[in-house]
């Protein structure tokens, strides 16, 4: 450091030009490198954003799917057919089961064909395709499962398809009721579960490719190599660099759920860095010359600045804080006069900007109030539309197969849901929360044959208890379609409400003995509980806690902590949830 001090200023000079061209190079690469992170992240941001648009279209199709294959196992016709055993009767029965088909064909493009297969050897197919062609694919579970993709001739044109299946079980009370029966495959071509994406239009040199459960894939913009086995990376690598065919590649890979597949995305190194490469040799290229170029007038400056240095650093020097308060008086050249004009008034501006600031920050933070408040008012009106769908398709599908007093009970209960969750104070009573709760396990009742039971205790000098709406139908929804839907057997949903022991707070427990879930499952919706809003809100943990998290964030947001959701669960034992709720506190009717 004394060296340095004792070094002429010329030569300090020299020595800051050398460092300055030091911090520029350095800068560059740092500049290269971040550039490359940067286009890392937009690359697994693009990636992300094509499987999520896929995924919803898949989604959306599976969904579609999921519901034929429904409304096939619980038709009457396909009910008596196979429980039917006298063979005249069958073969009667056969025009009514094809132009069920026909019609339900018509609901989706890319539906080969139906194939009804009962537990007797008895099956039923349009184009006569037969479940031998595609082995015992599915395991013993209610759900639609998907196969791995084949190779499905459709006259001269060979397909690629994916069989859909599900177990038939009989609804009929008199002849083998909750029994498993048959099985229904519905066969789809393996396009229809895109839409029709065009993968062509991803970046040049991007491959994609879309695997079924056994790693085929049956949709690329490589058409070469759909139907082709992908080798997937052995240290099963989610996201970064891997070698492929001995070459190195960025490979980025997502789960289809739906299907038990996965989106694959593969761009090989050269072609990912390609122009930033160049861009890097240009840029240090034109640096180089920069230099070179900047070198004259700097030699020319520099002995310009060496006079003058002196005689301002009396003047330039600041001690402390107190000195940004003083204003400097240059006398002399015209040329210190003007620094010195221009020094004072960098001064003026600088509190002029810390006023600025001081008014930004206040402005700033009535902007997030608002934001909050904002952000309440979407939670609260994110209600799961889901049951609504199915129970419009359940009332179309009644409607068109027979007239019966049920439709006029769930459209009652579905106006009454609807008035409710759109009218009205943001505020109710506990008793109106119960009413809408029955209106909606009474569609349920309809729709799976009273194969669910309500049971609710509350007191009654608890019912004029406030509480935020619409906090009891998304956990009812939630216990229905996640806990007691998958079970065939009859299941029971209990409403239990008390105050704690200090009197303080309201406990609402909503408890079933469906299908219950496994200590990963609850320990990824107790995760999601845990997260705050935004986080919740980024999360891809898909949707079977999207109710619960919305309810304790509206909890959250209105009472904070301790007040919200709390779950418990055990695999075939059931769940429950207790929802913690002060009773003692004012609350606004229009929050």
């Amino acid at each position: 450091m004394n060296l340095l001090r004792k070094l002429p200023i010329r030569g300090q000079m020299y020595l800051i030009a050398a460092l300055t061209v030091s911090v520029i190079i350095v800068i560059l690469l740092f500049n290269y490198s971040r550039s490359a992170a940067y286009l890392t992240k937009n690359n697994e941001m693009y990636t992300r954003d094509i499987s999520s648009q896929l995924e919803q279209t898949i989604l959306s199709n599976y969904d579609v799917i999921k519901w034929m294959t429904y409304n096939v196992a619980y038709n009457q016709s396909i009910q008596d057919y196979l429980l039917d055993e006298d063979k005249l009767s069958k073969y009667q029965r056969f025009p009514t089961l094809k132009n069920l088909f026909i019609n339900l064909s018509t609901v989706k493009s890319g539906i080969l064909d139906f194939i009804v297969s009962g537990k007797n050897g008895d099956w039923f197919s349009l184009q006569g395709y037969s479940t031998e062609q595609f082995g015992n694919f599915m395991p013993k579970r209610a759900d639609s499962y998907f196969s791995n993709v084949k190779e499905c001739p459709s006259g001269s044109i060979m397909r690629y398809c994916f069989a859909v299946g599900t177990n038939i079980f009989s609804s009929n009370i008199h002849k083998r009721y909750t029994s498993e029966i048959g099985q229904i495959i519905v066969l789809i071509d393996a396009t229809t579960l895109t839409g029709g994406y065009d993968l062509k239009t991803l970046q040049p040199g991007t491959a994609v490719y879309l695997l079924d459960r056994g790693n085929t894939i049956f949709m690329s913009n490589e058409r070469e190599k759909i139907g082709q086995p992908f080798e997937l990376p052995k240290d099963e690598v989610k996201s970064g660099l891997v070698r492929i065919d001995g070459k190195l590649n960025h490979i980025q890979i997502k789960d289809i759920p739906q299907i038990g597949g996965k989106f694959v995305r593969v761009i090989p190194d050269d072609v990912f860095f390609q122009d930033i490469r160049k861009l890097r040799k240009q840029t240090l290229i034109a640096v180089g010359i920069g230099v070179l170029l900047l070198m004259i007038p700097f030699l020319f400056i520099l002995n310009n600045m060496i006079l003058p240095l002196r005689k301002l650093y009396y003047y330039m020097r600041i001690n402390h804080q107190d000195d940004l308060n003083k204003r400097v008086d240059l006398s002399g050249s015209a040329e210190a006069e003007v620094i010195g004009t221009r020094y004072n008034q960098m001064l003026s501006n600088v509190q002029d900007l810390t006023d600025q600031l001081v008014d930004s920050k206040e402005r700033l933070l009535t902007s997030e109030i608002e934001k909050k408040r904002a952000e309440y008012d979407f939670l609260k009106s994110q209600v799961n539309p889901h049951f609504l769908y199915n129970t419009l398709d359940t009332i179309r599908g009644l409607a068109s197969e027979r007239g019966v007093p049920e439709i006029r009970e769930m459209t009652g209960a579905l106006s009454r849901i609807f008035r409710y969750s759109i009218k009205g104070n943001d505020v109710v009573p506990l008793s109106q929360e119960i009413r809408i709760v029955e209106a909606y396990m009474n569609i349920q009742a309809i729709r799976f044959s009273h194969r669910f039971e309500l049971s609710c205790h509350v007191p009654g000098e608890l019912m004029q208890l406030k509480v935020p709406k619409m906090i009891l139908q998304p956990i009812i929804e939630n216990a229905v379609y996640h806990g007691l839907e998958p079970r065939y057997e009859k299941g029971k949903l209990t409403v239990t409400a008390m105050l704690d022991e200090s009197g303080q707070d309201l406990i609402i427990t909503i408890q079933d003995d469906g299908v219950g879930m496994n200590e990963e499952q609850l320990a990824c919706i107790r995760k999601q509980l845990d997260l705050s809003r935004e986080a919740a809100a980024a999360s891809e943990e898909g949707s079977h806690g999207v109710g619960l998290t919305n309810v304790h964030n509206r909890l959250q947001y209105l009472f904070e902590h301790p007040y919200g959701i709390e779950i418990w669960s055990k695999e075939k034992a059931g769940t429950t949830v207790t929802l913690r709720i002060p009773v003692q506190m004012e609350m606004n009717e229009h929050v």
